[in-house]
């Protein structure tokens, strides 16, 4: 008996048989291809409808995803066999079936099973099964008839009404804007339907794939055994009722959704939920169900939808299945495999046959495995039986602590390839110490094992185990054994790996502890427990400081850090022997750019000059500046001198198109991704996909110069990798060039960022602060004039604007911008493709009826020869999007512009499908995999790089042609590939997220924000208006307001990360925000973060002073409207204002300075009466007796 798992599309109305309440807007069930592919179009339907009023094929295709999963009336589906569109194939003579679904049914087609893939093994565990046998055409399915019934039928024996029914999302929904799996609801299998048969005109019969199932969830939860989770309810409550209970609703939905961060055995989980049905093991069921009780206490807890007793009758009901699980749960579930481990085939088979001899549910396999090898025990006709001399020889040879650990192993749901290795290694003492298993399998990323894996092994539990239970030292007796709470650590440490965080303050890890103890069994975590117990738990983690600790740390990342602060410190201090003494300023004045009469170009000049004279001296050099500053043109300057090229330079990128752009700054100048480097060098996983050095690694020593690009994007471990594989006796320079204040890379640590910020610092020495140039003149701006674009981004990167920047949010509320940025508002996901539409149209200066053409002009497809001659025009235009999925991710905008430009009309040959899209003849496209591809017609091999963008020249034979920007005349070709998870290499590209955009950059983006985004940021925010060389046109939801919650320091993702690179900087608790100087600025009033460090000196001097204040509280008079640093009411309702100056000899921000202060003159403020000032000195520091003397005159004004 197992439990199922059903894949179900998201639905807006409760899966209940019916049309979805708003079609237009569930964009999230388009990520299944029979839907996306289906010609029935659900916004054409009234709302609402139910199926059974509408005939078979007028039906949603929702219907066939099991979309009315919670029907209430039966209706019926037509069934055609997939293969009986051929005369030549047997199915043709099979007839259109039609089943009636009664109600509260689903059926489910058990495609892992069907895969010929898995024919192998599955003929290993059943040679009793018909030969599979394959297709005479391209298919991937199990062809014959024998070998189909004999698995369909295995797979329906499987499920009978002891199972339980696991519903969920497989990728897009509302709840979870990145999630790839969600559980929407449970319950019992209530009757399985069996096999069933097509109608035939022959004198044989194919059987249907899909196994039908009725179940026991019903609307009313005092009457259902199982539920559905209540997220369409919490969608639907007003934001103002989840504030009433002190959440916003993206909390509230994140404490009630069953995903799998959920779960501990996320990765066996994850592939449980996978293949539209499978089998679901009673261990991970049991997971589920603890999972669903803590939802559903969530659900009492909020007590915002239906009553408390509705849900505790589901407490209940979960309680009653968990306990029904439990004896359901052999206490030796992994003897299969520990016989595969061993070398021994037929392990399930094995398994299967002495359970038939008399082997119970709770009988230990292994005494009856021994009587089978002294054939104490006999099975006729086995396939196995030749073997068992030879197994029997293997088993007794092995020493008593090898078969001992065996059986021990096999008390734990794993793999054989986990039970071998602890075979194979005996120095891990799993028979002392059984969670050295999940610590092992977290270390070497093996996501299916986990601490509650081990945890039902080693607890005593009758219901489980019967009477083989666990025996002390083995057994854990309580929830607070300290071998189980480091294992806990150790999982809960790399799991913040992908947040961002490198270390975790002692004080969260041990909340967290304290929590977990409260789900489980409301046990209380002893106080300073990962202090008073040091000495056992740092046998596998740091203590960070070793005295006095405050955090924990895994001990390869406190390494990296170590290695990485010496190496760049050291460097960064240190000069060149022999540096080539060129003339910088000459170089970089005979830049095409520059201007000899223009004092702002002359200036530019000069910095770049100072950052060429750095580059060339320091052993490691940063050169660093927001967008437009330059940063391009000054290694293009540094490139074009001879000495330096001479002495040999590598160019390396993060990202496929950086690394393109890279290569375009000289000819004959070495340029990789930094995988592609790593991996020559034997350095890199591409299997994981991250850095992995080993003894067979190798070091780099042959250009003398290394110049790395949008270094913001590396982790601390690619950091690590890469500087460990450099020889650096050999390497003469390493340039690191980024802007610190873009996203934050995916993955652990900020290392640039923190590097940019440590070499800045006020106590840095000379010779530290040396090694780094910050690009302030934006260069960009020179010939155009001022840029509200530019302006905009200032407020979202982690450095004070200048003076006036405020002005900018005036100017897009009054609608008075006339530069480089234009913005656009949308209410909600109904009108928003009528807006982009329009915005296109104005932006493009063409009628509605002309957008097609015009569309088609601006990125080049109205003149093919000149696009293949170059295809730089196909990113004259960009839209981008914080995701993919929702009704405003980059999913369906692209279905949008591709319908605009016309594409999609083209005949049925001219596209071909991957994954969900249709890609057709012309459609943009952007490359998502690093690969060496073949070209046609040279047929030489091109590196295609992650993130460069092409076009789609023609489809032929099954192959999408594709040519790219910077590869003219040359195509690539893809083969089409349908499906919900191929390992595609192209996908549409007329919009694609922020994310994807990072190191690139185009003529005019479109920017689409949400007010809900999850995953929006400052660094999000900043990252998108800063792609844009000329244009960005913003849509923006309801108004700009909101936007500019986004410019404070708590929008942060980047400050919110813990790191131990130069500075300590953790956070004490989760929500909290760590400080680190420079990056985040911490003030003595309580949640207030400010832009400067400054401006830290003013509040807290304020506040030592008692004086209340506001901090940039928005000033409206006469229409007008700026953003003051301080604002301080009279209480006869006057202001005064404190501005703080801190770059006064910057001349940019002295004038910005000069207009704002006109501005305040003009609304009646007067220097000295109701407006004060202060201001840095040529230290960067305020001075305190300023400040103390501008709050005793604001004192006496109070």
């Amino acid at each position: 008996m197992k439990h199922i798992s059903v894949r179900v599309p998201w639905h807006d109305n409760g899966w209940n048989s019916h049309l979805c309440v708003n079609p237009c807007c569930n964009t999230f069930c388009k990520q299944l291809p029979n839907i996306v592919n289906s010609e029935i179009d659900c916004e054409q339907l009234p709302c609402g409808t139910d199926w059974s009023q509408l005939p078979t094929k007028e039906r949603p295709a929702c219907a066939g995803e099991n979309g009315g999963f919670m029907n209430r009336k039966a209706y019926e589906r037509e069934f055609v066999h997939i293969y009986a569109w051929n005369p030549k194939n047997p199915h043709s003579k099979l007839l259109p079936t039609t089943v009636t679904i009664p109600p509260y049914s689903a059926l489910g087609i058990p495609f892992r099973y069907l895969n010929m893939d898995a024919q192998e093994e599955l003929s290993k565990e059943h040679p009793e099964f018909y030969p599979a046998e394959s297709a005479p055409f391209d298919s991937a399915w199990v062809y014959n008839k024998e070998r189909l019934y004999d698995v369909l039928n295995w797979f329906s024996s499987e499920i009978t009404e002891e199972s339980m029914c696991v519903f969920y999302c497989k990728k897009g929904n509302p709840i979870d804007d990145e999630g790839s799996r969600m559980i929407v609801g449970m319950g019992d299998i209530v009757k399985n339907y069996g096999v069933q048969n097509y109608e035939t005109t022959a004198d044989y019969t194919y059987p249907l794939w899909e196994i039908m199932f009725s179940h026991s969830i019903r609307p009313d939860l005092k009457k259902s055994l199982g539920f559905i989770l209540p997220y369409k309810e919490y969608l639907e409550l007003d934001e103002n009722i989840f504030q009433k209970k002190g959440l916003t609703k993206i909390q509230a939905l994140d404490e009630i959704k069953l995903s799998l961060d959920k779960f501990d055995s996320s990765g066996k989980i994850f592939d449980e939920l996978s293949y539209g049905c499978d089998f679901i093991s009673n261990h991970s069921m049991l997971l589920i169900l603890e999972a669903a009780r803590r939802s559903l206490e969530a659900v009492i807890r909020h007590g915002l939808v239906r009553s408390i007793e509705d849900w505790q009758c589901q407490l209940r009901w979960i309680n009653d299945r968990i306990e029904h699980v439990k004896k359901q749960i052999t206490p030796f579930p992994s003897f299969a495999s520990a016989l595969k481990a061993l070398g021994f085939d037929y392990g399930n088979l094995i398994e299967s046959d002495l359970r038939k001899k008399g082997c119970g549910p709770k009988d230990n396999p292994w005494e009856y495995f021994k009587k089978l090898l002294n054939r104490e025990i006999k099975i006729d006709g086995a396939v196995y039986n030749p073997l068992l001399p030879t197994y029997r020889i293997s088993w007794e040879g092995q020493t008593s602590n090898a078969r001992e650990r065996l059986i021990t192993l096999s008390r734990f749901e794993l793999e054989s390839y986990v039970i071998k290795h602890f075979i194979d290694d005996e120095k891990d003492d799993i028979l002392n110490n059984p969670y050295l298993i999940s610590e092992w399998c977290v270390r070497n990323s093996i996501e299916e094992v986990s601490t509650r894996t081990i945890d039902l092994g080693v607890f005593a539990d009758p219901t489980i185990q019967g009477d083989n239970v666990p025996m002390p030292p083995f057994a854990a007796e309580s929830i607070l054994d300290t071998r189980r709470l480091r294992s806990l650590v150790i999982e809960r440490l790399y799991s913040v790996l992908t947040d961002g965080d490198t270390l975790v303050s002692i004080k969260e890890m041990e909340d967290y502890l304290r929590d977990i103890m409260a789900e489980e069994d409301k046990a209380l975590l002893p106080k300073n427990i990962l202090l008073t117990h040091r000495r056992f738990f740092e046998i596998s983690f740091e203590y960070v400081p070793d005295e006095n600790p405050t955090a924990i740390q895994l001990k390869e990342y406190h390494q990296m850090e170590k290695f990485l602060r010496t190496v760049l410190r050291e460097r960064a201090k240190r000069n060149v022997n022999s540096p080539t003494c060129e003339d910088w300023l000459s170089i970089a004045k005979s830049d095409k750019n520059y201007e000899p009469t223009n004092k702002r170009s002359q200036e530019a000049t000069e910095q770049q000059a100072k950052a060429l004279e750095m580059m060339d001296k320091k052993l490691l050099s940063v050169l660093t500046g927001g967008a437009g500053t330059g940063k391009t043109t000054v290694v293009r300057s540094f490139l074009s001198s001879e000495k330096i090229k001479a002495e040999g330079v590598l160019l390396l990128a993060p990202t496929g198109k950086a690394r393109v752009r890279l290569s375009n700054m000289a000819e004959n100048v070495s340029s990789k991704t930094i995988a592609q480097f790593l991996t020559s060098l034997g350095a890199f996983d591409f299997e994981n996909m991250k850095p992995c050095l080993t003894e067979n690694s190798r070091k780099y020593s042959k250009a003398k110069n290394i110049i790395v690009d949008e270094c913001s994007m590396l982790t601390t471990d690619m950091l690590y990798t890469l500087i460990k594989s450099l020889d650096m006796t050999s390497i003469k320079r390493i340039i690191l060039i980024g802007d610190p204040y873009q996203l934050p890379p995916i993955g652990p640590g900020r290392p640039f960022s923190d590097l940019c910020h440590y070499l800045n610092r006020d106590d840095a020495d000379a010779n530290l602060k040396s090694a780094i140039t910050y690009l302030r003149t934006v260069v960009r701006t020179i010939a155009s004039g001022d840029s509200d674009v530019l302006t905009l981004a200032s407020w979202f990167s982690g450095n004070k604007p200048e003076k006036f920047a405020d002005e900018i949010f005036e100017k897009i509320e009054n609608n008075n911008l006339d530069g480089d940025l234009s913005v656009y508002y949308w209410n909600d996901e109904k009108d928003l493709p009528q807006i982009l539409r329009d915005a296109i149209c104005k932006e493009l200066a063409c009628s509605d009826v002309e957008l097609p053409e015009s569309l088609r002009q601006k990125l080049g497809f109205s003149d093919l020869k000149s696009l293949e001659s170059d295809p730089a025009s196909l990113e004259n235009l960009q839209i981008l999007a914080p995701v993919i999925n929702p009704a405003w991710g980059t999913y369906q905008l692209n279905s949008y512009l591709q319908s605009w430009i016309g594409n999609n009309s083209n005949r049925k040959e001219d596209y071909l499908g991957i994954g969900t899209q249709k890609i057709y003849k012309n459609d943009k496209v952007i490359q998502l995999q690093n690969i060496l591809r073949e070209s046609y017609p040279s047929k030489e091999k091109y590196p295609l790089a992650n993130g460069q963008i092409g076009f789609v020249k023609s489809i032929y034979k099954g192959n999408i042609n594709v040519m790219y920007v910077g590869i003219p005349h040359e195509t690539f070709g893809f083969k089409g590939a349908k499906g919900e998870d191929p390992d595609a290499a192209i996908e549409l590209a007329y919009a694609i997220t922020i994310h994807k955009s990072q190191g690139s950059d185009f003529e005019t983006v479109f920017v689409v924000l949400p007010k809900t985004g999850r995953i929006l940021s400052r660094e999000l925010i900043y990252t998108a208006l800063t792609r844009a060389k000329d244009r960005v046109v913003l849509l923006v939801q309801e108004s700009i307001g909101w936007l500019r919650e986004f410019t404070k320091p708590q929008a942060s993702v980047l400050a919110r990360r813990n790191t131990n690179l130069f500075d300590y900087s953790v956070r004490d608790e989760r929500l909290n925000i760590p400080y680190v100087e420079g990056l985040i600025h911490g003030t003595a009033k309580k949640g207030l973060f400010v832009r400067s460090k400054s401006e830290v000196v003013i509040v807290n001097q304020l506040v030592n002073a008692g004086v209340e204040f506001e901090y940039e509280r928005l000033l409206k008079e006469n229409s007008h409207q700026c953003i003051p640093d301080f604002t301080f009411e009279t209480p006869w309702g006057t202001r005064i204002i404190w501005e703080h100056l801190g770059m006064l000899g910057v001349p940019e921000y002295k004038a910005s300075w000069e207009r704002k202060l006109k501005f305040y003159e003009e609304i009646g403020y007067t220097l000295g009466e109701n407006l004060f000032t202060t201001c840095d000195h040529e230290n960067g520091a305020i001075m305190t007796e300023e400040v103390d003397d501008v709050i005793r005159k604001i004192k006496e004004m109070l």
